[in-house]
């Protein structure tokens, strides 16, 4: 049987109506498919007969392109909705000269892609591959360890700097959880390893700002019992100025309940609790339009969200009809002017789908 693998990672909606009863349906048109292959415009997909051997494609979507780094071909690909490729960084192999425009560059292993409104694109390169699985088998669900920098490319494919810790290459990144733009340009790296979190700012090359979460104490104590917190998801406002922080508690091993903290960046504090979660199949997902916080509801494995706003009050229910798609991964998105996207991984190449 094949492995199915569910990724789920933004979500944003213009909300209509503030009923806890209210459900908003969303369907799917196709975006635009890249097949399988290794000329510009396609991709490889590793697949047996029981699967993915291993995820090697990474996408975005964002100023109205399709942006793929592929690992098997080492590349990066911004491909237009109508299917035709604008822009390669990386090798040149099977690509005839003059054909489109391409930059050669030898990556290590090409992990999260954004690009900003001025289609400057900043592509994760992996110096190396250090996975620790989750659970039994490995595959595609395991947490890469692996160093990495950020790398800045001009809409042209010029590299234009490179980004470590401190904004110059000295010192790399170790997990990768996240990339993200504001809406005033500036970069966002959410970097983790096992035990805490980091968040880094950048003004161009120059670090704005680091936060180190780890230094928070998160422990809280009720009748007698201890509960230990542990931050399990970090989210950016757009405004680059506040941000989420999803902290689940523990009592010995056992999950009691789950909080989200609003945190002020100039202030270095925490400015209130929006929530607390007793459910854990409730998890925090993302923050849309400054406004509302989407929680996914592990549910039969459908596609649901509780969508609260920053009272900490549900203001609706989102299901995303996938219509029992039996693909290799599936992965939610959108870009920056909040359009959501998937993305889908089968024998055949690469569906982008748009919802609405």
């Amino acid at each position: 049987m094949k492995r199915i693998i569910i990724i789920i990672l933004f979500l944003p909606l213009a909300m209509t109506g503030c009923s806890f009863w209210k459900i908003t349906s969303l369907n799917s048109g196709r975006l635009v498919f890249l097949p399988a292959g290794s000329e510009p415009g396609q991709v490889v997909v590793k697949a047996d007969d029981f699967g993915m051997e291993y995820l090697s494609i990474s996408l975005n979507v964002s100023n109205g392109k399709v942006c793929v780094g592929d690992n098997e071909l080492g590349r990066v690909q911004v491909v237009k909705l109508n299917g035709d490729v604008a822009l390669i960084i990386g090798s040149t192999k099977n690509i005839k000269k003059g054909e489109i425009p391409v930059e050669k560059f030898n990556f290590g292993a090409i992990g999260f892609i954004a690009m900003d409104e001025d289609e400057n694109i900043y592509i994760q390169n992996k110096l190396s591959q250090i996975k620790e699985t989750r659970g039994a088998g490995g595959g595609p669900d395991g947490i890469d360890f692996s160093p990495s920098y950020i790398l800045s490319f001009s809409k042209s494919g010029e590299l234009q700097y490179t980004l470590g810790q401190r904004g110059a290459p000295d010192t790399p990144f170790s997990h990768i959880e996240r990339l993200f733009i504001d809406f005033s340009g500036r970069l966002f790296v959410m970097s983790r390893t096992t035990d805490s979190w980091c968040v880094f700012r950048f003004k161009g090359k120059r670090r704005e700002k680091y936060i180190n979460l780890a230094a928070m104490d998160f422990t809280e104590r009720d009748e007698g019992n201890v509960y230990g917190g542990k931050i399990d998801n970090v989210k950016i406002f757009s405004d680059g100025e506040r941000m989420l922080i999803s902290v689940s508690y523990y009592h010995n091993l056992r999950l009691k309940y789950i909080k989200i903290f609003e945190y002020s960046i100039a202030g270095a504090r925490i400015e209130k609790t929006i929530m607390e979660i007793p459910d854990p199949k409730n998890v925090l997902f993302d923050i849309v339009d400054d406004k509302y916080l989407y929680l996914w509801n592990v549910s039969d494995g459908d596609v649901k969200f509780e969508v609260a706003n920053l009272d900490g009050a549900i203001v609706n229910n989102v299901y995303m009809e996938m219509k029992n798609r039996r693909d290799f991964y599936t992965k939610i998105l959108l870009d920056e002017s909040g359009r959501i996207y998937s993305y889908h991984i089968m024998k055949s190449g690469v569906e982008v789908l748009k919802w609405e």
